[in-house]
């Protein structure tokens, strides 16, 4: 039985599809984290979970329970917000106790699970504090506390580390994923920042216009998107996407005479590759790129190439320093490689070649040697 489960949902407002049939369902125990860009239906999707909105057409069930048409409060949800929505002439204490005496609780069972709950989140020494006496991560681990002292299955959060600093922010990202095992809780969480979508779920559901584009782990989301969208969104710099076509020997980069090696046409085809898969090669092997910018950043560099009429980013050891206008040949794996049908935007099969190996820095063996 899944947790959350969404069928063919959909809600407008006016003109506008917030969520266009979308249909999702979430295992027990899962972080699942809605990622999107602005205005693509993630807060809209929670909200209707949460049933402070009601969707137009199709049904939400909960632990197998329908709950479509249920308000908020019989829903048995905990929930998060971004503001954190304390109480502010209420002591921490009083803020965590609030729903279990609206649903009148007993009051040594409301002692009980106010104890594990604070001991849980280190709030022992902050119980008699008001809001305006914490800091944002206090504030924050309070706002989570209510939302599972009532011993809620599952919770939903709304951008709820959006007011932190981004030490704390990195630190709180932990502190939640440990927290949501430690109860073994179902967390549907909404986020626009893509390195915590990453850093938290186990499941990340990429929305674009109200519809989901991909469902997959992190890694798998951003090592194989599925459409160009989710290439060009995930990722710091994002995947580099090349244009390609036909050339008298093979595919080549659409707008130059630069050969790559798979199989099949190039044109109505786009080569995706991640910034880290590139590499400088020190074999004359590759393409030939320009330097255009780089960014340093330590222990690693990101440098910004033109080839031909498109630019090719890779990230590389920070001990390189390529200067500007320098010329430099670029490769990569065949396992690198991704490729995606220009018209629809979606993932083609993973390419073969009869030597997949033609863009690798180290010596390889010949395409007969390969294939034999």
């Amino acid at each position: 039985m899944h947790a959350i489960t969404l069928d063919t949902v959909s809600k407008s407002y006016g003109d506008h599809c917030a969520t266009d049939a979308v249909s999702l369902a979430i295992e027990p125990g899962r972080f699942a984290v809605v990622l999107g860009p602005s205005g693509c239906g993630k807060t809209t999707l929670l909200r209707l979970v949460a049933g402070l909105e009601r969707p137009d057409a199709g049904r939400i069930t909960l632990h197998g329970r329908d709950v479509t048409d249920l308000p908020p409060g019989q829903r048995e949800l905990g929930m998060v917000f971004q503001s954190y929505a304390l109480f502010p002439h209420l002591s921490v204490a009083e803020n965590l106790l609030f729903g279990l005496k609206l649903r009148r609780t007993p009051r040594d069972e409301r002692t009980r699970r106010l104890r594990e709950t604070s001991e849980l989140l280190g709030l022992e020494a902050l119980l008699q504090r008001k809001p305006a006496q914490l800091s944002g991560g206090q504030q924050q681990r309070v706002a989570l506390g209510r939302a599972i002292i009532g011993g809620r299955r599952t919770v939903l959060m709304d951008e709820p580390l959006s007011n932190l600093d981004a030490k704390l922010r990195h630190e709180m990202r932990r502190e939640l994923k440990s927290l949501a095992r430690a109860f073994d809780m179902t967390v549907l969480y909404v986020t626009h920042d893509q390195a915590e979508a990453l850093g938290v779920g186990d499941l990340v559901v990429i929305m674009n216009h109200g519809r989901i584009e991909q469902i997959a782990s992190p890694d798998a989301l951003y090592e194989r998107p599925e459409s160009l969208f989710v290439a060009r969104f995930i990722g710091t710099p994002p995947m580099t996407l090349l244009p390609l076509g036909d050339g008298p020997d093979g595919p080549v980069i659409e707008g130059t005479g630069q050969r790559v090696d798979i199989s099949g046409p190039g044109a109505g085809r786009v080569l995706g590759l991640r910034p880290e898969r590139i590499e400088v090669t020190e074999d004359g092997a590759g393409i030939a790129a320009e330097v255009e910018a780089m960014e340093y950043l330590g222990a690693d560099a990101v440098i910004a190439c033109r080839v031909g009429p498109h630019l090719v980013s890779a990230r590389v050891p920070g001990r390189l320093r390529p200067r500007l206008g320098e010329r430099l040949k670029l490769g990569w794996s065949r396992e690198a490689i991704n490729l995606f049908d220009a018209a629809s935007g979606g993932r083609l099969p993973d390419p073969t070649s009869p030597c997949p190996e033609l863009f690798t820095t180290h010596r390889r063996p010949s395409c007969t040697a390969a294939t034999s």
